[in-house]
């Protein structure tokens, strides 16, 4: 599932939870050949701003600088990754004292770049621009934190489907698969094939 923004492939948004985004920029979860989202920086930067990670004015530059350091984007775009694989594990109930030092580790970094700002509405905290390309590497985890330190955190439940995987929250235990469309449809049918078989 899938759309093109800005001539590039992301994923759709189906979680509601810009951290649960973030991991379902990987699709098939387990399989020994997961699908990959973010393939580049320009991917990266492209989805955080559609998930409101980071703010759309700062996309530009951020690609263009990337072209300009492309090593040190692909650095960032790394620890992006190993961040989500983090992420999802803990988030799909791996209760290992490492990996939760880990997540806690890259949270910490990113509520240290944090600087408030003057906004319509007041004031709000927000990721210092300075940080250069790290941008959005430090913005993902911010908001990872704030769902860590919420009760959603209760209400995450990961897609059955085949090759999926997908986080989205699930507070009345009703949903089961991350879209119905899609996920829920393909298992319909492949329960309606195995039925046609047998009989």
């Amino acid at each position: 599932m899938n759309e093109v923004v800005d001539g590039l492939v992301i994923p759709a948004r189906v979680a509601g939870e810009p951290a649960l985004e973030l991991c379902n920029t990987r699709a098939g979860w387990g399989d020994p050949a997961p699908k990959e989202y973010l393939v580049s920086y320009d991917h990266l930067v492209v989805w955080a701003r559609e998930v409101g990670a980071i703010d759309a004015d700062l996309v530009e530059t951020l690609r263009r600088d990337a072209q300009e350091a492309p090593g040190q984007a692909a650095r960032v775009l790394g620890q992006v990754t190993t961040f989500r694989e983090h992420l999802y594990d803990y988030l799909t109930g791996n209760d290992d004292p490492q990996l939760w030092a880990t997540v806690v580790s890259r949270v910490e970094s990113a509520t240290k770049a944090l600087t408030l700002v003057r906004t319509a509405d007041g004031a709000a905290w927000a990721i210092n621009p300075d940080v250069g390309l790290r941008y959005p590497l430090l913005a993902i985890a911010a908001v990872a934190g704030d769902l860590i330190t919420s009760g959603d955190v209760r209400d995450v439940s990961a897609c059955p489907g085949r090759g999926c995987g997908w986080l989205f929250t699930n507070p009345t235990r009703r949903r089961r698969w991350c879209s119905m469309a899609i996920c829920g449809n393909r298992a319909k049918a492949r329960r309606h094939a195995e039925r046609h078989r047998r009989s």
